[in-house]
């Protein structure tokens, strides 16, 4: 008798598992990457353009790239193992082209993975805007944070950042002004102060254009954990610097994934990219965590703990890359277009993204 209960028992968990397992979904969708290049006046021309690849969340087919009769290889970058587009014109281009990525995506919504080929103890490495030690040091000591509590750590993070890219201090700026649509409050409170230097929300604007006058980093949108700490605004770069900073202080391995979100509609526009983070766990694989998007909308901030949608996609994985023939040193980020006209760093160029839901067979 007792063997049967325990039979019965055994079922009705693998039964369990088996249909929470079930629920994750998966989306299909076609994508559109354009970009429009100026002519150069007949100057050399370079352009590194980023190409995802398939893994065990995300399937990329139908691959075709429209280079406008211009010259290009497909490069894999050798750290990370990403793939890009490399365009070379030596002699440039005397009127506009328009070069076209398009490819086919099914993304799956996922929990922890034990992606393939991916060695944990490699991904201890800081990054030029990642470090650890130091500050980050200090932080894990006074705030009490554990290697065995990985979900403080994100709390930490959640708590001590505020989602926002003000650029200017008036009414029209959405960040400065406006109202988050998913929780009806003020994007940035003019009452609050930010981060560990506690300062005012004029104050993070001031930041932002002495880091635009200066050529610094030290502003939002950089993915620069220094600054995310100090000054707590910023977007998911910022946040998810500052957790891998936080991580690999502590010996746990993480990741960082760009790419772009995609509307829950059937088709459209895609405004710009989206990022994440990810960290392992022994004999558990590597948990994703989306804290920004967690911050913008507060009743999914479990969710994002371990689970990420599948309305998104990845483009490419880590930092600093080394890409070949760019002589501007490792990237920080690559998700847009790079572009160089005569070996200076240029944006003479347009990009666009865009959607479509599909079905395929």
């Amino acid at each position: 008798m007792r063997l049967l209960l325990f039979n019965i028992i055994i079922i009705f968990i693998s039964s369990c598992s088996t249909n929470f397992e079930d629920k994750l979904s998966s989306r299909s969708f076609s994508f559109n990457y354009s970009v429009l290049i100026e002519p150069t006046d007949d100057k050399k021309l370079e352009m590194w353009i980023p190409l995802p690849s398939s893994n065990e969340v995300q399937t990329i087919s139908n691959l075709k790239i429209n280079s406008s009769n211009l010259s290009y290889t497909i490069e894999h970058e050798q750290q990370f193992g990403n793939r890009y587009i490399y365009i070379l014109e030596e002699s440039g281009i005397s009127e506009k082209k328009n070069i076209t990525v398009d490819f086919s995506v099914t993304r799956r919504e996922h929990k922890n993975i034990n992606y393939k080929n991916i060695e944990p103890a490699n991904n201890l490495t800081p990054f030029s805007m990642v470090p650890t030690g130091d500050i980050f040091d200090k932080i894990v000591k006074d705030n009490k944070l554990s290697k065995d509590d990985v979900y403080g750590i994100y709390s930490f993070v959640l708590n001590g950042m505020h989602y926002g890219k003000p650029k200017a201090t008036t009414t029209e700026d959405q960040y400065y002004s406006g109202v988050n649509p998913k929780t009806n409050l003020k994007w940035l409170p003019d009452s609050s102060a930010y981060g560990l230097k506690g300062v005012s929300l004029d104050e993070v604007v001031s930041y932002y254009n002495q880091a635009k006058a200066a050529n610094s980093t030290y502003t939002f949108a950089n993915g620069n954990s220094v600054y995310a700490c100090d000054i707590g605004v910023g977007n998911c770069t910022d946040y998810h610097s500052y957790f891998m900073s936080l991580t690999k202080t502590l010996d746990i391995p993480s990741r960082f994934h760009m790419g772009f979100s995609i509307p829950t509609k059937s088709s459209g526009t895609v405004g710009g990219y989206h990022c994440w983070s990810d960290y392992y766990i022994d004999d558990e694989g590597w948990y994703p965590v989306d804290i920004s998007e967690a911050d913008k909308d507060p009743s999914k901030a479990d969710y994002f703990f371990g689970t990420v949608n599948e309305n998104r996609f990845e483009m490419n994985v880590g930092r600093d890359f080394i890409i070949s023939g760019y002589d501007g040193g490792p990237l920080n980020l690559f998700i847009y277009p790079i572009m160089e006209i005569n070996d200076i760093k240029s944006d003479k160029y347009k990009k666009a993204f865009s959607f479509e839901n599909k079905v395929w067979q």
